[in-house]
């Protein structure tokens, strides 16, 4: 019992060492190489206060993230039940048995009687290197526990990225449509100051103010979807976000330098889900490899002690003419040591059925690694081609979007001072705000695409281009 007793607190204690040694022993992470102070750990004061009280930049948001976002927490926990496991499994199996028997009775042909009393200890000895092969496998899941944390802060990075992104390009959308909607305020002023004076008809100058009315209903359609998107940059940080929250930096936009085939291996490399599930393969060799010992038989080892007690009383023997003089009574104790040897039967040719599962979930492993990379492939060179058409429609646009805006300085100057007129104004600003538009659903079409091709490479554009290297 007490060894049954010091056997589960070993095993406890491994487990607690394991958790709280998990702080110095989580993967790192890619962004800031940085790791998770604890597991459940609460959020950083100075990153919460910098959310809610300062503009919000993608370091700070990422920081936030790979800290205390809740699947991220979840990952490092299933990473330190591994590792106590595979602490577990170093322990030897010291688990003997203690066996106590005792019997006692009378003869059936005198008055005397007879008693025994055995005590024994077994222990079951692992042969054919059942313990090494289990460390093994405790090893490779704590191994495939670890990518599997790796790959969970690689999407999250991702997500993240790409959500901060779009929500700041949209930032910028609004800006710039507020900026058109007071633009065209001011030509609404001026335009009513030319119906009191007579110079235009009621009736034309209130298509400024229907134009007016598009573009301030354009500049609530991108309020909207800014608010969603800010939902879901904190949905994708794992901590809500206020609203509104501003945040800081500037949309750059750059094109992919890398051709397709590159593209491609950088993604097979740098993908965390590709190690995981080399991992998982690993770990289900290691445990084809037990199943197989695991049907080789164990022994069981056992020692014991037997005392034999019997007694005679003085009747049993006066009947007898050889014994002179009667004998009162007698007694006689023997002892004696027992060693024996089991084994379950039969010998060979156990556990089939964990062998044949163990076979299987190989072939399965190996076949989602298949079905990984050929999706993977897929998946990048569609990403890959949607986000070069997206860069070349956008960059079109760029080109022209400094101009548009000094286009349309000069125009409302030119109503304003009367050098032109209103229908003239009304049909070149148009035009003008029509590219300007043109623009911004090309650019939510690029950073869309710039997303997806993140998500589907692992890897922000930046490294992209560089080779893969972070």
């Amino acid at each position: 019992m007490a060894s049954r007793l010091t056997h589960r607190l070993t095993h406890r204690l491994a487990a607690i060492t394991c958790v709280a040694l998990l702080a110095t022993t989580l993967p790192e992470r890619s962004m800031a190489q940085a790791r998770p102070t604890q597991i459940g750990a609460a959020p950083l004061a100075n990153s919460a206060q910098r959310v809610f009280a300062d503009p919000l930049t993608l370091g700070v948001a990422l920081e936030i993230a790979l800290t205390t976002h809740p699947d991220l927490r979840v990952a490092g926990a299933d990473l330190a039940v591994a590792r106590a496991d595979s602490a577990f499994a170093r322990v030897p199996p010291f688990n003997p048995q203690l066996e106590l028997s005792a019997a006692r009775g009378g003869q059936s042909l005198g008055s005397g009687s007879e008693g025994t009393l055995e005590v024994g200890v077994s222990q079951e000895l692992e042969l054919w290197g059942k313990r090494g092969t289990r460390q093994s496998v405790a090893t490779s899941r704590s191994l495939t526990s670890a990518a599997a944390w790796r790959a969970k802060a690689q999407e999250i990075e991702s997500e993240v990225r790409a959500r901060f992104e779009r929500a700041l390009f949209l930032q910028d959308r609004l800006a710039l449509a507020d900026e058109l909607a007071d633009l065209d305020r001011r030509v609404v002023l001026a335009t009513q100051a030319r119906v009191r004076d007579g110079s235009i008809t009621p009736v034309t100058g209130r298509l400024t103010e229907l134009d007016l009315l598009r573009l301030e209903a354009q500049s609530r359609r991108v309020r909207s979807d800014l608010r969603q998107a800010l939902v879901a940059l904190g949905l994708a940080m794992g901590r809500a976000l206020a609203d509104p929250t501003r945040l800081s930096g500037e949309p750059h936009a750059d094109s992919l330098l890398a051709p397709e085939d590159s593209v491609v291996a950088i993604a097979l490399r740098a993908r965390g889900t590709g190690e995981v599930l080399s991992r998982q393969i690993a770990e289900r060799q290691a445990e084809l490899q037990l199943a197989e010992r695991e049907a080789r038989p164990n022994l069981t080892l056992g020692l014991g002690l037997t005392r034999e007690r019997r007694s005679f009383s003085g009747d049993d023997f006066t009947g007898d003419p050889a014994i002179v003089g009667g004998i009162t009574g007698v007694r006689s104790t023997d002892n004696l040591w027992t060693a024996r040897i089991s084994a379950p039967l039969p010998l060979w040719q156990k556990n089939q059925a964990g062998r044949a599962r163990a076979t299987a979930e190989i072939v399965r492993s190996q076949t989602e690694y298949d079905r990984y990379r050929l999706r993977t492939h897929m998946e990048v060179l569609g990403a890959v081609r949607r986000f070069e058409d997206a860069t070349g429609l956008y960059f079109i646009y760029l080109e022209r979007s400094t101009r548009v805006r000094q286009d349309l300085v000069l125009i409302h100057e030119a109503y304003a001072d009367g050098r032109i007129s209103l229908d003239s104004y009304l049909t070149q600003k148009g035009r003008l705000v029509d590219t300007l538009l043109g623009q911004l659903e090309a650019g939510d079409a690029y950073w869309d695409a710039r997303g997806q091709l993140e998500a589907a490479v692992g890897l922000d554009l930046a490294h992209l281009n560089a080779g893969g290297a972070r």
